[in-house]
């Protein structure tokens, strides 16, 4: 994958994920926090945040075990300060961290299991693990994230929009609006006399 590429499916990612945290409440930060840590986001490295909870889009160079396992042991320290120090900014009010390590490519066979671990690990954070949606795929979608919609304080079912101020009358098939309209004209006690009798 060269490194234009690279960056093109971060970006869709960071897209999808925008699009669900927005849903949320959460908001894309502009510029990372600065914990007192040696750690050193990489390139990519995107937070949102809102005052119950903070999801680090954290990007991984290799879909190996062993690189995924590194690249979470390096985000979880750095998003371990950065959720204690939100924490001291809302006098202790907890704060649920959320690391989603963005692979290039989805992970071998052989480690699924070590990563099916690693992800219900729920030291400092929840993990997840997203990588680019694959031709090989059976729901493939050019650009699409895999297991984006996963991350568990993103992962809600699409629900109508809460009600505004107006009420809304309710669609009615035509027995129902023609019962509506005798309701109306001749009144409950009446129209329940009518269907009695004709019964």
């Amino acid at each position: 994958m060269t490194e234009g590429t690279e960056h093109a499916d971060l970006a869709g990612a960071r897209e999808q994920l925008d699009e669900l945290c927005a849903k949320v409440g959460l908001e894309r930060t502009n510029d990372l926090p600065r914990p007192e840590t040696q750690v050193c986001p990489p390139e990519g490295a995107t937070l949102w945040s809102s005052s119950y909870a903070r999801v680090l889009l954290w990007p991984c160079g290799a879909s190996d075990f062993a690189s995924v396992e590194k690249a979470a042991v390096v985000g979880q320290a750095w998003f371990d300060e950065v959720l204690v120090q939100g924490e001291r900014d809302t006098r202790g009010h907890p704060i649920d961290g959320y690391l989603v390590l963005a692979l290039p490519q989805a992970p071998d066979a052989n480690a699924r299991e070590d990563i099916r671990c690693l992800e219900l690990s729920v030291q400092v954070c929840r993990k997840h693990l997203i990588w680019p949606s694959s031709v090989s795929d059976v729901d493939y979608e050019h650009g699409r994230w895999k297991r984006v919609a996963d991350v568990t304080v993103l992962g809600l079912p699409d629900a109508p929009p809460a009600p505004g101020p107006d009420l809304q009358w309710p669609v009615l098939d035509t027995e129902a609006e023609t019962l509506w309209n005798e309701l109306d004209s001749i009144g409950v006690a009446e129209a329940i006399l009518r269907h009695e009798e004709a019964i």
